[in-house]
């Protein structure tokens, strides 16, 4: 099958799954062909011709949160609009401001620093919603960190940051001045402070605290950049230090100022991807808030607060909270309060709206120029019995919100008709993906996006209105162009040059994966340049070298020079180790290699390592230094942080593979490549060089001098290949991971034991989706190129010892261990004693591979240990031949609940995290009700078990499947793909997930 035929095949595929969401009644099924192409370069390609007003007004736009509704640039519940022709000319004119106009002009037109803080009912529900808000309305203005918060949060996980304190802080508030805990009603924003030391309490010595903080797994980027660090405090009695580490480096110390009133101090981060910051002191200040943010562009706050009539906000000490918002001076309030007042069903809520009304008026005093936009109750409904209603109160907490905003003069947005109105919320439950859990309260992180999307458009509609005295007139052309382009992708003034060499350059926000629409349009266009060199070995080597080096760049960036040194470098060991005929030579140049690509690997991975367990043992102070990002910063104007050194991508891949060649040349069992170019085609080849497999020379090279041949049913198996690679990536891996595992992983204390223990489970399903989806991927996109790459996995969970599971799971990683260190080291060849010791370090070599970490030595350790074991085992009881198949059901089980215990140690953050699971899952294992919990994680169950069924269906089945795919009509085939496209299309995260070894 020609490369010419795939590429039509591929292409017409594409065409037909983008062009049925503009063909199709029910089009939010499939993707629009943005999803492949980011808008902004189709819009550059083909500017939109100017909008009129008579077109604007009527013009719809898809939701980002999938079909919920169509949206009117008009605001259909608060400013409609009529037809201006029926205006005389004779009427004056007079411009009507909308009340959160002063925002929308920052958000237009200021340089600066735009700030909205969120208030809400509850942590969670508050920080997926402003987590969203903040991600698109950065897309308009930039901006960084996730903002504002304490030292001591009422919920630990959000979606945005993990945080970690010392156990000595103490939260107070205004009932802490009631029970006289505190003297002053001082709290800043968040209408509470934080200290280590009780009030009027000296320490004879000293006193430390810690706040740490890192990204979370599911923060975008941006929230992701540290890049300006600000605490807000209080500190009226003594000296109090403080310092700011990001690793082992510290990079701030300082001293708090003593003295009355709101003080603050900042520091630059410089992009550090985690800082600690430690308070000491005899004494301690009150901690208002933390801030981590950008001095330009978005910040957005979540700010939690019960009180649902603003109760907390008229009982704190107002100087101190005018200071406060003085110092960061917001630019819009969202207030988004109700859901816990819905289940005091009531006749009359007056009591609601005149508190609501004092916190309105309360804020306007303390912060007179910032905008207040109030957020109306969501859908919720109850159950009962076979039934499912809205809560009938609804409607009466929302009037009453409405004419509390009405009487303050501020904004509302009517969340709950926006929603889609009474039993919204069991729509979006239903949804695929739900928009909502089932207990038809609480969004999913899907449901929170969207309505975070929903209040996005609600911000960009609300423009100035031209109108005659009562009656509003319909929205002028400027504004209506400008709302137009604000909603777009994209920018009309966009040229296409411009935006094509955007695509060209890196962007480490959107690496090139597989499982990026835009990677797959990367792939047509090398199969179009492939099938116009697939004849000649020469030009197709060096095409296709390109296109593998352009890959890289894509992934990793400058570490593209990285890759190249290593080519270069074994190339030229290779081909001198084969030209002399002296042993020591021979030697010398091995070393050479062994030094370079053993170093590479050592500075980038291990240095930091290194140096903090030499400062923890020696009581030094070394810092870590990154010269190349130095070097970068220097000479091409970047700002990495010099302080962590970055992991190139790939890069324990690329160079095991390049020292398998070399040992290889060296053991005489192939010839060295002598072209440059075929052995850099051979070393960068794009689909396995990020995560392997670990191709051997010996497989590859000869493939590269012979001419291409792909069948037709190789064809299929290909396609089989990479859809079942897809599947188990988006569907099963991503879906679990964000929904149920990367919680529990980030914060085992707050989750039950069997919750933990789920996670666990789950994580060994998702590594294994994960990593093989990955592999089968690749296998698949090669054999389209006409390469044979070696299998990579064998349903390792079958494996009954821990020797079966090494030989079925990364067993290109497994290969290379045994080949080049365990048989090197003396193998079984001297006696069981040396063979353990041997087992056990090969095993620790190959846990300290995959990362540079005591965890990572444990989980090697306890491998080693579990194959000396049962080698041990198998010793003592060799005699017995009986292999029943209660025996090898047990010898599996026990094996599978063995590697998934290690897991624990290849996936938790930090040793921390690893006792606190397992303190959970010993100590309190019982979530109270499973009533409760197996409904909440009902998908992430199914998917689980779906997912661990076909991995312990017999091969015979799979091979069955496999196939009848291959068989059928390839029409047939690509129907079935379409299906999983689909699929695939409406479960995948908001937020790209890169494959889990692209980091090893």
């Amino acid at each position: 099958m020609r490369p010419l035929r795939s590429l039509l095949l591929l292409l017409i595929f594409i065409a037909l799954f983008t062009g049925f969401h503009y063909i199709m009644p029910c089009g939010e099924l499939f993707p629009p062909v943005t999803e492949f192409i980011p808008g902004k370069y189709l819009k550059s390609a083909f500017p939109e011709s100017p909008v009129t007003i008579n077109d604007s007004v009527n013009k719809t736009f898809k939701h980002p949160s999938e079909g919920l509704r169509d949206t009117q640039i008009t605001d259909s519940l608060l400013i409609p609009t009529v037809d201006t022709l029926n205006v005389p000319d004779s009427v004056p004119v007079v411009v009507h401001l909308d009340p959160i106009t002063p925002f929308i002009d920052s958000l237009n037109y200021s340089t600066g620093q735009v700030r909205i803080m969120y208030y809400g009912d509850s942590q969670i529900e508050g920080d997926r919603i402003t987590s969203y808000l903040r991600q698109i309305l950065r897309e308009k203005k930039g901006g960084t960190g996730p903002g504002l918060f304490l030292p001591v949060m009422p919920v630990m996980y959000t979606k945005t940051y993990f945080l970690r304190s010392s156990s000595n802080w103490k939260r107070y508030n205004f009932l802490s001045y009631k029970n006289k805990e505190i003297s002053h009603r001082n709290f800043g924003p968040f209408m509470a402070s934080c200290r280590f030391l009780p009030e009027g309490e000296i320490s004879l010595v000293p006193v430390k605290a810690f706040v740490s903080v890192q990204p979370s797994k599911s923060a975008d980027s941006a929230s992701s950049y540290y890049d300006l660090l600000r605490v807000i405090y209080g500190n009226t009695n003594d000296r109090v230090n403080i310092s700011v580490r990001s690793g082992s480096q510290t990079i701030f110390s300082d001293v708090l100022t003593r003295g009355r009133g709101i003080n603050e101090i900042s520091c630059n981060l410089n992009g550090a991807d985690g800082i600690q910051i430690e308070f000491s002191g005899q004494v301690s200040p009150d901690i208002y808030g933390i801030s981590i943010e950008s001095s330009n562009g978005i910040i957005v706050d979540n700010i939690p607060q019960r009180g649902s009539a603003g109760l907390e906000f008229t009982m704190v000490g107002r100087a101190n909270l005018t200071e406060s918002y003085r110092i960061l001076a917001p630019d819009l309030f969202i207030l988004h309060y109700g859901l816990n007042i819905v289940r005091n069903i009531t006749d009359d809520y007056l009591y609601y709206e005149k508190g609501l009304i004092r916190q309105l008026e309360l804020l306007k005093v303390v912060a007179p120029s910032t905008p207040i936009l109030v957020v109306g109750l969501t859908d919720i409904a109850r159950k009962t019995g076979d039934s499912i209603s809205s809560f009938p109160n609804i409607p009466s907490i929302i009037k009453a919100q409405r004419n509390a905003t009405v009487g303050a003069g501020v904004s509302f947005w009517d969340a709950y008709n926006s929603m889609g109105g009474a039993l919204s919320i069991v729509n979006w439950a239903e949804r695929q993906p739900p928009l909502a859990h089932k207990d038809y309260v609480h969004l999913t992180y899907a449901g929170a996006d969207s309505l975070s999307a929903l209040l996005a458009d609600e911000i960009f509609r609300r423009e100035k209105k031209v109108v005659k005295e009562e009656t509003f007139c319909e929205i002028d052309s400027a504004v209506s162009q400008r709302i137009i382009s604000q909603l777009s992708p994209g920018r009309v003034d966009e040229t296409l040059s411009g935006s094509l060499i955007e695509l060209l350059k890196f962007n480490p926000a959107k690496p090139l994966i597989f499982s990026d629409a835009l990677f797959w349009i990367f792939f047509l266009i090398v199969l179009a340049g492939h099938s116009l060199t697939y004849k000649k070995f020469i030009l197709r080597n060096y095409y296709l070298f390109l296109v593998s080096l352009f890959f890289y760049y894509k992934t990793g960036g400058l570490f593209l020079f990285l890759l190249i040194f290593v080519i270069l470098v074994d190339f030229t060991c290779g081909i001198l180790i084969h030209q002399t005929s002296k042993r020591s030579k021979k030697r010398f140049y091995v070393a050479i290699s062994l030094v370079s690509n053993l170093g590479i690997l050592a500075y980038f991975k291990y240095t930091g390592f290194i140096v903090e367990t030499v400062n923890d043992l020696m009581g030094t102070d070394f810092q870590v230094h990154d010269y190349l990002a130095s070097f970068s910063n220097h000479y091409f104007g970047t700002s990495f942080s010099i302080s962590n050194i970055i992991l190139p991508v790939g890069i324990s891949f690329f160079t095991f593979q390049s020292l398998s060649y070399i040992f290889d040349v060296y053991r005489n069992k192939i010839e060295p490549v002598r072209k440059l170019i075929d052995f850099g085609f051979y070393v960068s080849f794009f689909p396995q060089l990020v995560a392997g497999p670990i191709v051997r020379a010996s497989e590859f090279i000869p493939q590269i001098y012979s001419r291409f041949h792909l069948a037709k049913r190789e064809f299929s198996h290909a396609l089989f290949l990479i859809t079942k690679g897809l599947i188990k990536k988006i569907i099963i891996a991503d879906f679990i991971a964000v929904n149920f595992i990367d919680r529990v992983f980030d914060a085992p204390y707050i989750y039950s034991g069997f919750e933990n223990l789920m996670a666990i489970y789950g994580y060994g399903l998702q590594i294994y989706c994960d990593f093989s989806g990955y592999t089968d991927i690749a296998i698949g996109l090669g054999l389209i190129l006409g390469f044979r790459l070696p299998l990579n996995f064998n349903s390792p969970y079958k494996a009954a010892g821990l020797s079966d599971f090494w030989k079925r799971w990364h067993i290109s990683l497994s290969r290379w261990l045994k080949d080049y260190l365990y048989i090197p080291l003396g193998g079984n060849r001297k006696g069981k004693f040396r063979s353990a010791i041997n087992l056990i370090i090969t095993m620790l070599l190959g846990g300290l591979w995959h990362g540079a970490s005591v965890r990572f030595i444990i989980w090697g350790l306890l491998h080693g240990i579990g194959l000396v074991f049962g080698r041990i085992w198998n010793s003592i009881f060799k005699g017995s031949t009986e292999k029943g198949l209660i025996k090898h059901a047990f010898a599996v089980f026990l094996t599978f609940n063995f590697v998934n215990f290690c897991w624990i140690f290849f996936r938790a953050p930090d040793m921390a995290r690893v006792r606190e699971m397992l303190s959970q899952i010993v100590e309190n294992f019982s979530p109270g009700s499973y009533q409760a919990v197996l409904p909440a994680y009902s998908s992430v169950f199914l998917l689980m078990f779906v997912g661990y069924a076909i991995h312990f269906l017999p091969e015979k089945i799979k091979e069955s499947y496999r196939g009848l795919f291959i068989k059928i009509p390839l029409a047939v085939q690509l129907a079935i793909i379409m299906v999983f496209a689909v699929l695939m299309y409406q479960m995948k995260t908001t937020d790209l997930m890169p494959f889990i070894y692209f980091r090893f």
